[in-house]
């Protein structure tokens, strides 16, 4: 077990007299971790730190925590819901875990244009799974002002509710509930109380009941709507049927994946072996060949849209792997939209009213908007 699994899977749970020890070691850089956070916070809000606007209307996507809450699907769940609308989307992210340094348009909604290992994994299953522009940049400003010259209208981006040096028209922040201790201690990135910065909240789990009451909140609740195989480099869709009854073996490299675990049972699959890999994983040649070694015996590899833009570089059988795709379902989605709107002003995109401020270049003074 790596030391960051260790504080992720015993630290941060205390599942045992070791784990609460290292918790309790490890309070005190939370503390500071904290009064760094607050510091930033208060310069962005009191107009210290610089915060620039983009060419076009920015929403954000983001959580409070360390690991998944499903901020990429939900993103993606968006993006095709504003382009259902007939407005131009980006969809944009900082690109982890690719090589690349500067710009880079990923996709123009006809495939990918750069290999996973340059982009990273969850860009390139944006590009998969979404027939529109997606561009990544560690400058994200740089990145969204990009898609405005290639056309779009509107940027959203992924996990983007910490990076306060841009603008953003619309804050989304999905919450699943988790508090506890900031960083090291604990997961959180920043303490609930940042919540009452968000223009919209969506709640992923039962659990997640802290929302601020003068912030709009939303009830949000994963559905499995078909696997997903790679055939020839090229996606195709197979019915969740193929579940039914079958020995699984579950490949996956993302955070916390019990969620997976149960959408699979769910259609009476039986999960006979578990390969769980560190988030955003590089699979090698020698996973390759230990995931076929233990999967004999079973009727299907079953892993994620995020997994598969990776795995499917190796020759896995026919009909073998199948990745999960997964489609959120909230429970106003229109009201959610309309939110969405009338902060950023789509509704005259939708109608193709003039649009002549929104390709200006950014100013260099602070913003007025949410920081």
């Amino acid at each position: 077990m790596s030391a960051a699994d260790f504080v992720r899977d015993r630290a941060w749970k205390g599942s045992d007299s070791l784990g609460r020890l290292a918790m309790i070691g490890l309070r005190p850089l939370s503390w500071l971790f904290g009064g760094a956070v607050a510091v930033r916070n208060f310069a962005y809000w009191s107009g210290l730190a610089a915060v620039r606007r983009a060419a076009i209307p920015v929403i954000s996507v983001g959580n409070l925590t360390v690991g998944g809450t499903g901020k990429t699907p939900f993103a993606l769940w968006l993006a095709r819901r504003l382009q259902e609308r007939g407005v131009r989307v980006a969809l944009v992210s900082r690109g982890y875990g690719g090589s690349a340094r500067g710009v880079t348009v990923v996709s123009q909604g006809g495939g990918l244009l750069v290999s996973p290992e340059v982009c990273g994994d969850e860009p390139a299953m944006m590009a998969r799974g979404f027939a529109g522009t997606v561009v990544i940049g560690v400058k994200r400003i740089d990145a969204v002002n990009r898609a405005a010259e290639l056309g779009c209208e509107i940027a959203i981006l992924d996990d983007g509710f910490q990076h306060r040096s841009l603008t953003r028209d619309f804050d989304i922040v999905l919450d699943d509930g988790t508090r506890g201790a900031m960083l090291p201690a604990g997961p959180l990135r920043e303490s609930a109380r940042s919540l009452a910065r968000a223009d919209a909240i969506v709640l992923t789990t039962a659990e997640s009941t802290g929302a601020p009451r003068d912030v709009p909140t939303f009830h949000l609740t994963n559905r499995l709507t078909c696997l997903v195989e790679s055939v020839a480099g090229e996606w195709q869709e197979r019915p969740c049927g193929r579940l039914a009854g079958k020995r699984v073996v579950a490949v996956v490299g993302i955070a916390n994946p019990q969620r997976f675990y149960a959408l699979i049972q769910h259609w009476d699959a039986e999960i006979i072996d578990v390969f769980e890999y560190p988030d955003h994983h590089v699979y090698t040649r020698a996973d390759w060949q230990e995931i076929s070694r233990r999967s004999q015996d079973c009727d299907l590899l079953v892993t994620t849209e995020k997994d598969l833009v990776k795995l499917e570089a190796f020759p896995f059988a026919r009909g073998m792997l199948m990745a999960l795709r997964i489609e959120p379902e909230l429970d106003d989605a229109d009201r959610l939209l309309a939110l969405i709107e009338s902060k950023t002003l789509l509704r005259d995109i939708a109608t193709e009213a003039p649009l002549g401020y929104r390709h200006e270049m950014p100013r260099e003074e602070p913003s007025n908007g949410r920081q």
